[in-house]
């Protein structure tokens, strides 16, 4: 599959087009069941566009998903950029992306918040191939 994403202002979020298509199985959770209930039934060479409202998407955005934490406990190399993106270690085997919102004085603010979360989006789709066989 090949997308365009934007959000209800035509405003480009994602654009694979230029990249190999993107693989993916339905029902894993790699794209909003939103998309995918719209797009199950495309084969091969078909196109479809898909809007998707913000609770069948990534869902509306939570508060409780912002934290503050002082930055002595982020890793010192790593850039503090609103908008950036920081992966934080909670143990060996479980990491959280989260987005900077922004920061004052030691205090950084971070987004656990999916970043397409209270959007409502618009996919154009295009199916390359279908593979039933996994």
């Amino acid at each position: 599959m090949r997308y365009i994403v934007e959000d209800v202002s035509g405003n480009v979020l994602d654009n694979t087009y230029a990249n190999t298509p993107i693989k993916f199985q339905m029902g894993c959770g790699d794209f909003p069941l939103g998309l995918e209930n719209q797009i199950m039934t495309l084969g091969p060479g078909q196109s479809k566009n898909v809007y998707v409202p913000a609770e069948q998407g990534y869902g509306e955005r939570k508060k409780e998903l912002i934290l503050r934490v002082n930055r002595h406990e982020l890793p010192s190399d790593i850039e503090i950029k609103v908008g950036g993106r920081i992966r934080r270690y909670e143990t060996i085997s479980e990491n959280e992306l989260f987005t900077v919102q922004g920061y004052i004085g030691d205090w950084v603010y971070l987004d656990r918040n999916h970043p397409y979360a209270g959007i409502d989006l618009n996919y154009k789709v295009h199916i390359v191939d279908v593979n039933t066989v996994w």
